[in-house]
């Protein structure tokens, strides 16, 4: 059943290189043949042309195989060209697949499941799969040769061919069972090798908290830990895949004994010639190197399996926010938000609002503050419909926002977090993310809007300066401003700032505040902040706790 499933949800992925597929499958039965044939060729070397005496049939003979061999390198080297693009073809496919769910999965997702174990899935589980498909052409290529052979085992003499064919089955058959273990002790492994990728990033993302706060010894036992915990579950998984592999080949140890003993008696009573028992051995030899082939592959295309319904689970994934069947296009904000006794909890355990109540006015400069857990970041989820209410209605104008689309009321929005994130490109080319169609012009007047164009200038590259991986190259302040930039070039009617300042120092923060207040007489501004200084700059505050507004004014 998993196999069945497997290739169902690979089919997927191949149907578009579905003629490439067929070749190859084409490729392996051409070569299965021709290596049968070689096998079965000994019967008419030995009894037609060498016991006889026939020099011409023997040359004939040879020059078919010779002629048969040249094709099969050509065939096989054209078909190693196909199988590479082929595979490539599927791996980024199902990639693409992946990175096209994760664009439109809510952040209700990305709280749940850890950026390393879904890392792992574009990378070792895709890897898992890469190699089911290459020894899943091995497959059919020992496939078609254990068939040919049969065939021709049976043409040679039928009772052998018989005790061959039991044995084949039982070969197949042996294994089933320990498979499905196999199967699912895979997919933990693969569960765990995900944890442990998790693990590493984390462990990079965090290494200043790591030294700073001498967690070396700690995080080494923990990780040690985890490894010992992988090597338990490796060792089963391993395993079963090695019985899996294993049982074939020591089921058919005792059938060549079977057909040798037979077979050597049937041609001392010259019930079999020479020729057909050299033929048939080595048929039967050939089988064996097929099988032991067949076998090896077989927990390669267990782990693409365990991998692939990993890579399901993820695609199987719903985006917890979604546009209505019937959305409209949010008009251009002109008149008030409204929260109308909104309730939400991220889950059972953790809460954000309850039964909150507010309007901001087009053009406030609107400050929230509280104490952290007190709701104020979920407010900007909710704005931003990162996250549904679970209760209550958001009215933008009226309109509540489920009824609308989420990029028409995104592209009314600018937002600047705590945590900058900034992409590891030129100055110009994060600021023009905020909007995609921003020529150089806009993008430099979001810069003097940000005041942080003179800052630009003087780079050795100006707005061409790399910023480095998450923007290391530059101080919090400049981040900072580069970010508020990349909000403003798309010329928000709603300009949210979460926590924007707090990770600054005092200075660089009121300078960062002053900017925000010549921006205020052009936009709606929300800044959310625990510091109760910067209600004095708005035009109206709100101090929250718990989830819910103590006080208004």
């Amino acid at each position: 059943m998993n196999l069945i499933w497997f290739l169902k949800e690979l089919n997927k992925y191949i149907a578009p290189y579905r003629w490439l597929a067929i070749l190859l499958i084409a490729r392996g039965l051409f070569e299965a043949a021709f290596e049968s044939s070689i096998r079965i060729s000994l019967k008419f070397i030995i009894d037609a042309a060498i016991i006889p005496q026939n020099y011409h049939l023997l040359i004939v003979i040879l020059l078919l195989l010779g002629a048969g061999a040249i094709l099969f390198v050509f065939i096989g080297l054209l078909g190693d060209f196909w199988a590479a693009r082929f595979n490539i073809s599927v791996i980024n496919n199902i990639r693409h697949s992946m990175f096209e769910r994760l664009q439109n999965l809510s952040m209700e997702f990305f709280g749940r499941r850890s950026a390393g174990d879904i890392v792992n899935c574009f990378s070792a589980d895709t890897e898992k799969i890469e190699n089911s498909l290459s020894y899943g052409f091995i497959l059919i290529l020992e496939v078609g040769t254990i068939l040919f052979s049969a065939i021709f085992m049976f043409s040679l003499n039928w009772q052998l061919g018989l005790i061959s064919c039991i044995g084949l089955t039982l070969c197949v058959l042996a294994p089933a069972k320990i498979s499905q273990t196999a199967t699912e002790q895979n997919y933990q492994l693969r569960d765990k090798e995900g944890q442990i990728a998790n693990v590493v990033q984390e462990n990079i993302i965090s290494q200043s908290v790591v030294k700073l706060f001498g967690l070396q010894t700690r995080t080494l036992n923990n990780f040690s830990q985890d490894l010992h915990d992988l090597k338990k579950v490796y060792v089963k998984a391993k395993f079963s895949s090695y019985l899996v592999q294993r049982i074939p080949t020591l089921v058919f140890v005792f059938v060549q004994l079977a057909i040798i003993s037979i077979g050597a008696v049937m041609t001392y009573r010259n019930i079999i010639t020479v020729g057909t028992l050299v033929s048939f051995q080595v048929l039967l030899v050939g089988l064996n190197l097929n099988i032991l082939s067949f076998t090896f592959s077989l927990p390669y295309l267990i782990d693409g399996i365990a991998a692939m319904q990993r890579i399901s689970v993820l695609l199987a994934e719903v985006p917890q926010v979604q546009d209505a069947p019937d959305a409209i296009e949010l008009p251009h904000f002109s008149q008030e938000i409204r929260f109308d006794s909104v309730s939400f909890s991220y889950s059972s355990d953790r809460k954000g609002v309850n039964q909150l109540s507010l309007t901001i006015k087009k053009g406030d400069f609107v400050v929230f503050v509280g104490h952290s857990g007190a709701g104020k970041s979920t407010i900007v989820n909710l704005l931003t419909r990162f996250y549904d209410p679970d209760q209550g209605s958001i009215l933008f104008d009226d309109i509540d926002l489920r009824s609308c689309t989420q990029k028409s009321l995104r592209d009314q929005i600018g937002l600047v977090s705590q945590e900058v994130i900034l992409f590891n490109t030129s100055i110009r080319e994060n600021i023009r993310m905020g909007y995609l169609e921003a020529t150089d012009e806009e993008v430099e007047i979001a810069a003097k809007n940000a005041e942080i164009h003179e800052f630009i200038l003087t780079l050795p590259q100006g707005y061409d300066t790399p910023v480095g991986d998450r923007g290391g190259q530059l101080s919090g302040g400049q981040r900072q401003r580069i970010a508020l930039a990349r909000a403003l070039v798309r010329n928000p009617a709603i300009l949210i700032l979460d926590e924007a300042t707090s990770a600054l120092d005092p200075a660089t923060e009121v300078e960062i505040m002053n900017t925000i207040e010549h921006l205020t007489k052009e936009r709606t501004i929300i800044m959310i902040t625990h510091r109760m200084a910067h209600a004095l700059r708005a035009d109206k505050m709100f101090v929250l706790e718990n989830g819910s507004i103590v006080v208004s004014g």
